[in-house]
């Protein structure tokens, strides 16, 4: 774990970063903009949830099949430009389907969503802006360079996009114009990732057909096919929220989804960290049949994130009112607190179970996930279209519980049943409850009636006594490690 608890201490900073921008920008930004806010999700969301099918699958075989083609004296056989050849190949097929459905999908939204349909036509270049820009950012994690890709593929969205809609809420910029500002950010992330592979000597361009086997091109071929289908079925099952409100009632309601969702994403950024520099790893343990090590990866990484997400979950809903109170618009937005709720447990669920779901996807099981995914996601759908009728955008929320759950369910039998590994320990159990008493605790400090003094006061409390807690009991050697480091380092 050295090498990647480095690496996720320094792209946990930038995304803690990044996590200050966007609170800025969530408390002071886009409260005023939520009909602008909520299309820019929306445009978004497309590019996020059409990346497996778009790309090929290449965003999975960037990591699956690194360590067979990895050679830089041969340029990595060009593994490259077939990565980027998937790309250009998958959103070809993709915009020829979109042309043919354009007209009646359209139509469909001309009652529910008009502003949707004039700038829909915004989501296609996007998306392949950001599915490429995905794409060479998972294949630098593959050379341990994940901060600098961050920076540009995540961060720099956190400050373009409130820039943007500040212009459009003073006025200086039509709604128009902005999201063409969006579009061509996203264009100069994909030049300059191109231009970081350049400068770290990574961009070999020339494919070497002789390395591309009869065996290899089949293996390779099964392995995008799931990897599109599979991948897209998953992130149907847990990114669509956003586009399913959008499209099932006003873009408004939208932008208050996205707003409560990111308050959510605070609870998952170890996670992206952790996920980020162990991907590499789970790959070659599982090439190299290096079990042993792939259960301590498996059992470390689980309790981390666990600790983490239960760290910053209960200090969240803990004061989740005065979260709301302090925000603009707070009373409209207040219809949100459900979807923090519910989103939050999602996050917390998915990172309890660890690695699971890259050890299934980076073996050579991968074909069992396929139709539990597809379940899941037709799942998914249909459990939005009843319950966001019902419940609004709580049942958006709900729906997206309910399938990462039973997703992560699945994922954990696969990996007992083909690997018998399997990720939690009494420290688990330990974590859970040590989270329950400090809650208990924190939930005693009466409220004063102060929204800002309430929040520090018992969120900090719960962290605090949280914090101490796991030390104390010792549920994580690597997080008593780290504690060690940084008192050695206070010290000196």
């Amino acid at each position: 774990m050295g090498v990647i608890r480095r690496q996720s201490l320094k792209h946990s900073a930038v995304n803690l970063v990044g996590l200050g921008v966007g609170a800025i920008s969530t408390f002071f930004v886009y409260p005023h903009v939520l009909e602008a806010y909520g299309l820019a999700q929306v445009l978004l969301s497309v590019s996020l949830v059409g990346l497996p099918i778009l790309a090929l699958g290449a965003n999975t075989v960037a990591i699956r099949f690194f360590p067979l083609f990895q050679n830089k004296a041969n340029g990595h056989n060009g593994f490259l430009p077939l990565l980027l050849g998937l790309c250009a190949t998958g959103f070809t097929l993709a915009g020829l389907l979109a042309w043919a459905f354009w007209e009646p999908f359209s139509a469909a939204l001309e009652s529910k969503s008009p502003l949707l349909r004039d700038y829909l036509w915004m989501a296609l270049p996007l998306a392949f802006c950001y599915i490429t820009s995905s794409v060479l950012a998972v294949y630098s994690s593959n050379f341990k360079r994940i901060v600098v890709p961050s920076i540009l593929l995540d961060f720099s969205q956190k400050l373009a996009l409130p820039l943007l809609l500040i212009a459009v809420w003073k006025g200086w910029l039509p709604l128009e114009t902005a999201m063409i500002g969006l579009l061509i950010h996203a264009a100069l992330v994909t030049t300059g990732l191109v231009l970081y592979l350049r400068h770290i000597g990574e961009w070999y361009w020339r494919p070497n057909w002789a390395f591309f086997t009869p065996a290899l091109r089949r293996e390779m071929l099964q392995f995008i096919g799931f990897g599109a289908f599979g991948g897209f079925a998953l992130l149907v099952a847990a990114k669509s929220d956003v586009f399913m409100v959008g499209s099932l009632s006003a873009v408004k309601a939208a932008g208050v989804y996205a707003i409560a969702a990111y308050l959510a994403t605070v609870i998952e950024i170890p996670t992206k960290s952790l996920y980020a520099a162990s991907a590499s790893s789970v790959s070659k343990y599982l090439a190299d049949n290096n079990f042993v090590e792939l259960e301590k990866l498996y059992k470390s990484v689980s309790i981390n994130l666990l600790v983490a997400g239960l760290l910053l979950f209960g200090a969240i809903w803990i004061s989740i009112d005065s979260l709301f109170g302090l925000l603009p618009n707070g009373g409209e937005l207040v219809a949100g607190k459900w979807v923090l709720l519910f989103i939050g447990l999602s996050r917390v669920v998915e990172m309890g179970t660890g690695l699971n779901n890259y050890m299934v996807y980076y073996s050579q099981y991968y074909r069992y996930t396929l139709v539990s995914l597809g379940v899941l996601a037709t799942a998914n759908i249909l459990l939005s279209i009843w319950l966001i009728p019902i419940l609004g955008i709580t049942g958006a929320a709900l729906a997206t519980l309910l399938s990462i759950t039973g997703y992560n369910a699945i994922s954990l039998w696969l990996v007992w049943l083909k690997f018998r590994l399997f990720p939690f320990t009494r420290d688990t159990v330990k974590a859970i409850g040590l989270a329950f008493v400090a809650y208990f605790f924190a939930y005693l400090i009466p409220i004063s009636g102060y929204d800002l003094l309430d929040l520090l006061l018992r969120s900090g409390f719960f962290a605090i006594i949280f914090a101490v807690l796991v030390l104390r009991f010792r549920v994580s050697e690597d997080l008593n490690g780290l504690s060690g480091i940084l008192r050695a380092k206070w010290r000196k």
